[in-house]
C-alpha cells in the first residue's frame, strides 16, 4: 500500500467519524444538556478523538507500528529555514487578526442578507471567570494541534505523495472548508486551508499553521467573549457587523485587503526561501508552487476514500444550508 493510500485512508476514517459525531448531535441525543456543555463534549471528542485519535491509530496499524517516520514525513521536524519559519509564523499570526475580523463582518452581513440561519448552533454563555481560558483552549488550541494533524498533517502529505504540491495545497484546502460543516465558514476555512497549506510545504514545517491557526480561532474567541460581555471592543465589533452602512462595509473592505497583501507577500517570501520548484506554476496567480509529479501518478484507487469523503460531507453541507434558509 503506498504512502498516500494510508494518509488519505487515515484522513476519510477521521471525517466519517466526525460526519456520525455531528450527526448524533444534530439529532438531538445530547438536547438535555445545556448549549455550554453540549459545546464542551463536542469539542472534545471532535478534536481529540475524531481528527487525533482516529487518524493516528489508523495510520499506526497501516504503518505496522512505526511513528517516527511518518510523523516526519507530516513535518513534525525543524523547518528548513528557521528564521524564515519564525518571520511568517509570527508575521500570519499577527495579519490573520484583522482578516479574521473583518472577514467575519462581511460574512455575517452577506449571510444576513440571504435569511441564512444555521441549522445547528451551541452558544457559549460565559457565566464564570473560568469560562473564556476554557473556550479558548478549545476553540484555540485543540484546533491549531488536531485540526492541523489530520489536515496538514496526514492528509497534505498524503496527497503530495505521487502528487505536486499545488494540487496538495488545493484538495486540503477544499478539504479542511468541507470539515467544518458550516456554510458561514467554508469560505473562509478554504482561504485559510489555501494559506496554511504553503506555508507548510515552503517551510518544510507544520509550526506556521498551527500558529495562525491559533491566532484565529483566538481572535473569533475574544470577539465572542467581547460582545457577550458588551467591552469597548465588542459593542464596536457589534455595531460594524450589524451595520449595512457604506462606511462601515468600505472600512471592512480596506481592512481586509492589507491583511490579504500583508499574508500574499509573507507567502512569496516563504516561496523564495524554498528550493526552486521542478515545475513552476503560480497559486491564484500570486504563490509560486511545484506542479512537478514526482514518481507514479496517483490512481482513482488511491483516491477513492477521500473522493467518497468529499462527496458526503458536500451533501450535507449542501442540506444544511439550503435547511438554514427555509426554516
Amino acid at each position: 500500500m503506498t504512502l498516500r493510500s494510508r494518509h488519505l485512508i487515515a484522513y476519510s476514517a477521521a471525517m466519517f467519524a466526525l460526519l456520525i459525531l455531528q450527526l448524533v448531535f444534530y439529532a438531538g441525543v445530547f438536547a438535555t444538556l445545556s448549549d455550554f456543555d453540549q459545546d464542551v463534549y463536542y469539542t472534545l471528542i471532535s478534536q481529540i478523538f475524531c481528527m487525533g485519535i482516529v487518524p493516528f491509530c489508523v495510520l499506526l496499524i497501516l504503518n505496522k507500528g512505526k511513528v517516527k517516520e511518518p510523523l516526519r514525513v507530516m513535518r513534525y521536524k525543524a523547518p528548513r529555514d528557521h528564521r524564515a519559519c519564525l518571520l511568517i509564523s509570527l508575521g500570519m499570526m499577527l495579519l490573520i487578526v484583522p482578516f479574521t475580523m473583518a472577514f467575519n463582518a462581511l460574512t455575517n452581513l452577506l449571510f444576513q442578507i440571504v435569511g441564512y440561519k444555521r441549522g445547528y448552533s451551541v452558544g457559549t454563555i460565559y457565566s464564570s471567570a473560568g469560562d473564556f481560558p476554557l473556550m479558548l483552549l478549545m476553540t484555540a488550541v485543540l484546533p491549531a494541534v488536531f485540526e492541523e494533524f489530520s489536515h496538514r498533517g496526514v492528509l497534505l502529505s498524503g496527497l503530495q505523495s505521487g502528487g505536486s504540491e499545488m494540487h496538495a495545497v488545493i484538495l486540503s484546502a477544499v478539504a479542511f472548508g468541507l470539515m467544518h460543516m458550516n456554510p458561514a465558514q467554508m469560505i473562509f476555512a478554504t482561504f485559510g486551508g489555501l494559506v496554511f497549506g504553503v506555508a507548510v510545504v515552503k517551510c518544510d514545517s507544520v509550526i506556521p499553521a498551527m500558529c495562525a491557526h491559533f491566532a484565529n480561532n483566538a481572535v473569533s474567541v475574544v470577539l465572542d467573549y467581547s460582545t457577550q460581555k458588551e467591552t469597548a471592543l465588542g459593542v464596536w465589533y457589534d455595531r460594524l457587523t450589524s451595520s449595512g452602512s457604506v462606511l462601515s462595509v468600505g472600512l471592512t473592505f480596506v481592512v481586509l485587503g492589507v491583511a490579504l497583501y500583508g499574508m500574499v507577500r509573507l507567502l512569496q517570501y516563504a516561496a523564495r526561501k524554498a528550493p526552486k520548484p521542478v515545475r513552476e506554476g503560480k497559486l491564484l496567480g500570486l504563490v509560486t508552487l511545484d506542479l512537478d509529479v514526482p514518481g507514479i501518478k496517483a490512481t482513482m484507487k488511491e483516491n477513492a476514500f477521500l473522493i467518497a469523503t468529499m462527496i458526503a460531507e458536500g451533501a450535507f453541507l449542501l442540506f444544511l444550508f439550503l435547511w438554514g434558509i427555509v426554516k
